[in-house]
Formats: structure tokens, sequence, C-alpha cells
């Protein structure tokens, strides 16, 4: 069993409240891996910070998209809005820093699918249906 398996045996698709902050100590550790031999783990670590659908929570997730050009492309950009696109987007007009802007423009032309099929897809995807 590898270390994406073993996450999600031990938390789930959908975490518990309760592990919020170990799930983002872990996605923080990881995005400063630079010996991670894949992207997998830190894909999943992000989905599961995505779950808790807090806003803050999108600069974390933001920052392990652009960790290089392969994160920018497994980590999916849906990935950013667990809290929704507009109570995201009005997050990050509060904080009027680059990387806020950044993450706005990227955000502008997001097309996005919703929640339900974001977890519906991840489910499938982890084999969890």
């Amino acid at each position: 069993m590898d270390r994406t398996e073993l996450l999600l045996e031990q938390y789930g698709l959908e975490p518990m409240r309760q592990h919020r902050d170990i799930l983002k100590e872990l996605l923080r550790s990881e995005s400063l891996n630079e010996e991670r031999e894949d992207n997998e783990y830190l894909k999943t670590l992000c989905i599961l910070v995505y779950t808790y659908g807090i806003a803050e929570d999108t600069l974390q997730i933001w920052k392990a998209k652009n960790i290089n050009f392969d994160t920018g492309c497994y980590i999916d950009g849906e990935l950013l809005i667990g809290a929704g696109l507009e109570e995201t987007i009005s997050y990050l007009r509060t904080l009027k820093t680059a990387e806020a802007e950044n993450e706005l423009d990227y955000l502008k032309k997001l097309k996005t699918i919703g929640r339900d099929k974001v977890l519906e897809f991840y489910r499938s995807y982890y084999g969890l249906s």
C-alpha cells in the first residue's frame, strides 16, 4: 500500500473537521518536499483540504499547484474553490497580495463543474464509489 492509499484509508475522501490541521500540515510539508517521486500524494492532500470548503485554504492549494509545471497540470484548478468560486474570489480580494492577484487572474478563466461532480469524479478515480 502506498502513501496515497494509506492517506485515504486513514482519513477517507471527506475527512472529519478535526483532521484539517493535520492535513494542512501534511500538504505544507509535501509542498516543500523536493524529493517527492510523483505528485499523486500531493494532489490527494489538495483534494482532502479542498473538501473542507474553507476559502482560506485556497492559497495553500495554489502554492502546491504552482510548485512547477507538472504540479500545475496535475492539481486541478477546481481544487482551488472548495468554498465556492464567489466566496474564494471575495476572500482573495481582501488579501491584496501579488499571490492572491495571480490566483484571481487564474480563477477568472476557470471553468467549474461544481463540488458534487468533483467529489464524484475523485470517488471514481480512487475506486471509492
